[in-house]
């Protein structure tokens, strides 16, 4: 949970005309994936943009997101608002008590983020100072960086909506959800809230609320909730959403972008697979044990949803002498007309993990040939 340390600010905005506004969240340093989806919802000067926090961490172009965001920000259509991981990076930076977390992190983190790119700039690898030292010399480089991110505001009410991380708790005074709740609420979708307003979150990815694997936004108008993370920087399968609001009139209309930038294969033949019941693997059940071995998927079980499907064995990994499942997961077998166009998510060995019509699931490699 995050420490209470701060006071959110809660912003206010009444639009008394036609507007186009569009919400993007958890960017997680895709600045390139972030300017695609721009460019594919043709993002224009005059329209409103919202970001619902998390830009920053886990992606290759951190600082550099910052950068162009705060640029965005210049914009008084422009709302950035606060996110968990913006809040950590500020914190893991700046309170002293925190420098014995900058090791740990950087040991559970992969190669990338704002910290950790940093951590190399000054060769603190090969010159390490004392923990207190490390953080602060990594303050002072991203001091300008972490000035922009503490004024960041936590919610935003535009018009009948309500933008915010994670969530709020279920109270009139939605300003005095506590600070975990407004940046790393779980469940929100879910929870459900008790306000007029539609609430707008980023924070859990949308495919976590799903049957099967799919991350694009969930619209939930009569639980007046608007749910859009399509799991960029946390999910192998990903996609980066754009929500597009549009006024005219005082009618409401929403539309839905992405970026997913996936290959593109053909079939060279009819794929033919028996009807099949979709299992799914999704956070947080990835722990499962293996009832039967075999040369490409292993047979498992998963026990807190009582799910048993055949796993791809690269799929499966041993940590602390317990099996789990690398990610999201189905076993679906496709069936495919030849000539149809699939995205390519992975090959493993003799099969394809693809996406047909927004189902993911698996053919038999042979049968695909690149466009």
């Amino acid at each position: 949970m995050l420490p209470i340390t701060i006071n959110p600010q809660h912003l206010q905005v009444d639009i008394h005309h036609d507007y186009r506004l569009i919400v993007i969240s958890d960017i997680h340093g895709h600045l390139d994936r972030f300017k695609a989806l721009l460019k594919k919802v043709q993002y224009k000067h005059d329209d409103y943009l919202v970001i619902l926090g998390d830009f920053v961490e886990k992606g290759d172009q951190v600082i550099d997101t910052i950068h162009y965001v705060e640029k965005l920000d210049q914009n008084p259509r422009t709302f950035v608002l606060l996110g968990n991981c913006e809040w950590a990076l500020s914190a893991m930076l700046s309170l002293p008590e925190l420098a014995n977390q900058i090791p740990i992190y950087l040991k559970r983190i992969s190669s990338n983020g704002a910290i950790r790119d940093v951590y190399h700039r000054l060769q603190l690898d090969k010159h390490p100072d004392t923990l207190l030292g490390n953080q602060k010399q990594i303050y002072i480089y991203l001091k300008d960086e972490l000035t922009y991110i503490n004024q960041l505001p936590a919610t935003l009410k535009l018009n009948q909506f309500l933008f915010v991380h994670a969530g709020i708790e279920k109270r009139q005074d939605y300003q005095n959800s506590s600070l975990s709740s407004l940046l790393e609420m779980q469940d929100f979708y879910h929870k459900g809230h008790i306000l007029e307003e539609i609430v707008i979150v980023g924070h859990i990815p949308t495919s976590n609320y799903k049957q099967t694997i799919d991350n694009s936004i969930i619209l939930d108008l009569d639980k007046k909730i608007i749910c859009i993370d399509g799991g960029t920087g946390v999910k192998c399968l990903s996609q980066l959403n754009a929500l597009i609001i549009e006024s005219r009139n005082n009618k409401i209309t929403y539309h839905q972008e992405y970026v997913q930038p996936l290959p593109i294969y053909q079939i060279k033949q009819d794929v033919i697979s028996q009807h099949q019941d979709i299992h799914k693997i999704s956070y947080p059940y990835f722990e499962v044990s293996i009832l039967q071995k075999a040369d490409q998927f292993s047979f498992c079980y998963q026990k807190d949803t009582n799910q048993k499907l055949w796993i791809k064995n690269e799929f499966l990994y041993l940590k602390n002498n317990t099996i789990y499942c690398l990610d999201d997961y189905t076993d679906y077998m496709l069936s495919i007309k030849k000539d149809e166009f699939v995205k390519l998510i992975g090959v493993y060995d003799q099969y394809a993990y693809v996406i047909y019509h927004n189902q993911v699931g698996w053919i038999k490699y042979e049968s695909l040939k690149e466009v």
